[in-house]
């Protein structure tokens, strides 16, 4: 039996969920992280986390947002993921923090539940 735990975002104006299991969190389409979340993500080894693009979005995070939230909650590796075309793979890895890094098809991570 695998727990999964509810973590409250926001998308835009909308009240969504995303999800931690185990060492492991997961929240895309996500504009804004409400204070009392960042509680239930402490310890994460894995965060999956979504960063659209640099110009501001009414729905979605920025990648300096995103590298923020990242900061605060400080999981082991950080993955960006729900990025915009726009975002050049090769160009934007190498301008991210150490221990960050755009996701990419196909990619595994390991979890322990």
């Amino acid at each position: 039996e695998v727990e999964f735990l509810r973590v409250p975002v926001q998308h835009g104006e909308m009240e969504i969920v995303g999800f931690r299991f185990g060492n492991a969190a997961y929240l895309t389409d996500v504009s804004a992280i409400p204070e009392g979340s960042f509680a239930l993500l402490g310890g994460l080894d894995q965060l999956v986390l979504s960063a659209l693009r640099h110009k501001p979005h009414p729905s979605h995070a920025t990648v300096e947002q995103a590298l923020g939230w990242a900061r605060r909650i400080g999981a082991r590796q950080t993955w960006l993921t729900h990025i915009a075309h726009e975002l050049g793979h090769e160009e934007t890895n190498r301008a991210l923090p150490a221990g960050v890094a755009l996701a990419y098809d196909g990619l595994t991570v390991p979890v322990t539940l």
